[in-house]
């Protein structure tokens, strides 16, 4: 048997599943007349092979993440939500040999907290609804009970509150102005924030350390970090009582359904670079999180506009890069340098900071009966249903008035329609247009429906977890209910398979809110639960929706001179150069279909522009190519390395025969 034959074998027994084929998994291009075997006619699969997208300042550099942002957004949207779906491959550095220790080790010493290299794709768990911004499924972590994935419909919403609480916060307790907190300042007052108008403060903690714990007395919602006399970040230090201590700072860890001590993402960019190597071992090069000139734990400026923190180090360093600032170092020495770049990292960010919030489902009177009595049962003392984004302040007397304002660039407002008997939307443009650029107003938004105060709570002891050190946790983070209504389970550990269940459980802090459920009669439980139902997640791009303004939902939305049904949010109609779509097509089985695969893929995606094209399709654009017309997955230059760490013929050691089938199936032509 040749080589060939061989790799071939190992690969039908153990491995296919991974093998590229002909196409990079998720990547189904072609129209109906393609010889590709595989070809998606619905044209809902990914259109384009995975190219590394160059972080760019310059919006004039075409192709590159701010050209994306300004120039094109939606197909800056269209390329950071391909990164949330794509199932990455090996030839991409999916599954490296360095294992995932974000939390540490169990008490073995050799267990990871976090299970690692168990995803190809952040759609393999945020996937309800399929192929967006959804959640429910759990997975391994700190306990077995494990933990459900939350959906982050309204990302952005959710990291602009987090900063904004934040800059209230630090109003109340850095008098001088100096953008921390010394033990001076520390006069045990009240901390609370107005969520909106008219609502009551939300209270956060107090500006002591009144039980000597040498933490500030602030909700667990905040992680803190200590400084010097000047300021300055003291990674080593723990506590306030700690040598060279003069104060701290702080940030809000929004996402999540919260961590013993505090979580690690506060951002929409830490949310994405964090677990993408936590879940498929894929590291991130990114300067805009890691580099900190001022070492006040204040890092970088996103293209989008949201200050990032320093939480930890992005898993990839950068300490050596190319021209164009792709990263060639190799961290978990697997061969495939720089798996995420910081414009993959800018994109990935431009969609979660837009992606829609979740829509409110058909309304009756027994819904506006359970909506009332949610306030009846005080729920909403802390499932705050209002929030209130600041518009940016142009002229702020200190930096805690310095609201950045709201940063997307569209709104999705999805309501139910009860003369067409179903879910519609309305696209609400955020942005105007200047010197060729598409600009965010940086407006104020009233955030309606979300219902949390962010706080983590004691929720008694039928919401405990027992985890793996034997420790156990109270306090969860209030889970927002909008999108709770579209599917089960439900709990931070998605152990309620009913809404009337999750209720039941709750008890500590919430106690008193659920015995005024379980007393209430029957009519209204079922109200509270019809109303919780109704507030629904979607997908965003099947929704009818009227995106071109003219007030009405069109059943045959014409793009480019092609019929493409009924209207809908399909960033691909508002690219800068729209999709064209096939059109009237016969199927495999003779059918006659509307095929929605797209004609000019390559002009609609910019393939063609200078910081996108990869000419040898190996997935470094020609600016980050050492070798732009040969072929090297791994580095742009080679197809693997000398040795690559990992048994892929499930022989038990690992030899040259590993890097035979390495070569052979997943460095294919794709």
């Amino acid at each position: 048997m040749g080589s060939r034959q061989f790799g071939r074998a190992v690969a039908f027994c153990g491995i296919m599943l991974l093998s590229p084929a002909m196409a990079q998994l998720g990547h189904r291009p072609g129209i109906s007349t393609s010889t590709l075997e595989v070809k998606d006619l619905t044209g809902l699969s990914i259109k384009v092979p995975r190219v590394r997208i160059p972080h760019t300042t310059d919006r004039n550099l075409a192709g590159g993440s701010a050209y994306l942002q300004w120039r094109d957004p939606w197909l800056g949207y269209q390329l950071g939500k391909d990164l949330t779906q794509r199932e990455f491959q090996l030839r991409d550095g999916v599954f490296g040999r360095a294992v995932s220790n974000f939390s540490g080790k169990l008490p073995d010493g050799r267990t990871p907290t976090i299970v690692a290299n168990d995803q190809v794709s952040c759609g393999g768990c945020h996937n309800i609804p399929y192929r967006d911004a959804g959640g429910g499924v759990n997975f391994a972590k700190s306990g077995g009970l494990g933990r459900n994935t939350p959906h982050f419909f309204g990302g952005g919403l959710v990291e602009m509150i987090g900063w904004q609480v934040r800059l209230q916060l630090l109003a109340q307790m850095d008098a001088n102005r100096d953008g921390w907190v010394s033990k001076a300042e520390m006069n045990g007052a009240t901390l609370a924030v107005a969520p909106a108008p008219g609502a009551p403060p939300i209270v956060y903690g107090r500006n002591a350390d009144e039980d000597g714990d040498g933490r500030p007395d602030l909700n667990a919602i905040f992680s803190v970090w200590y400084v010097d006399g000047e300021g300055k970040l003291l990674r080593a230090a723990r506590s306030l009582s700690d040598a060279s201590v003069a104060g701290f700072n702080f940030f809000t860890t929004i996402f999540g359904w919260g961590e013993p001590g505090g979580g690690l993402n506060p951002t929409n960019r830490a949310f994405y670079w964090n677990p993408i190597h936590a879940h498929t071992g894929m590291q991130a090069n990114d300067p805009t999180s890691l580099a900190d000139p001022e070492n006040d734990g204040l890092t970088g400026v996103s293209n989008a506009g949201a200050q990032q923190v320093w939480t930890h180090k992005p898993m990839d360093y950068g300490l050596e890069t190319n021209s164009v600032g792709i990263s060639i170092d190799d961290p978990d020495r697997d061969g495939a340098i720089c798996e995420i770049t910081e414009g993959d990292l800018d994109m990935a960010e431009w969609y979660m900071l837009n992606a829609p919030r979740p829509g409110l489902g058909r309304q009756t009177a027994e819904t506006a009966r359970g909506q009332a009595r949610l306030g009846d049962f005080g729920c909403l003392s802390c499932h705050v249903p209002n929030w209130r984004i600041q518009p940016r302040n142009h002229a702020p007397a200190d930096y805690t008035q310095a609201y950045p304002g709201d940063r997307r660039f569209f709104d999705f407002d999805v309501v139910w329609n009860a003369s067409t008997e179903r879910m519609e939307g309305r696209l609400v443009r955020l942005h105007h247009y200047e010197n060729g650029n598409e600009i965010p107003n940086y407006g104020g938004f009233l955030v309606t429906g979300i219902y949390s105060d962010f706080k983590h709570h004691d929720m008694g002891p039928e919401f405990q977890q027992v985890l793996y050190d034997g420790s156990v946790q109270k306090l969860w983070r209030t889970a927002p209910l909008w999108g709770v209504g579209s599917g089960l389970p439900w709990g931070h550990a998605g152990q309620d398979m009913t809404l009337d269940g999750v209720i039941r459980r709750h008890g500590g802090e919430a106690e008193a809110s659920r015995e005024a459920y379980v007393g209430a009669s029957e009519a209204d439980r079922r109200a509270v639960v019809a109303y919780l139902e109704s507030l629904q997640l979607y997908m965003t791009d099947q929704v009818p929706a009227d995106i071109d303004g003219d007030g009405e939902i069109s059943e045959h939305f014409m793009v480019a001179g092609r019929d493409t049904g009924v209207e809908r949010l399909n960033a691909e109609w508002l690219f800068a150069t729209p999709l064209l779509i096939e059109g009237p097509a016969v199927g495999g089985d003779g059918s006659v279909v509307r095929s929605s695969a797209g004609t000019n893929i390559a002009e609609a995606y910019g393939q063609h522009l200078p910081y996108l094209r990869d000419r040898d399709e190996d997935g470094f654009p020609d600016v980050a190519d050492e070798a732009p017309e040969s072929r090297g997955f791994l580095d742009g230059v080679r197809n693997a390395p000398a040795f690559y760490y990992a048994d892929l013929n499930g022989d038990g050691v690992v030899d040259a025969l590993d890097l035979l089938v390495f070569r052979e199936y997943y460095l294919t032509t794709p």
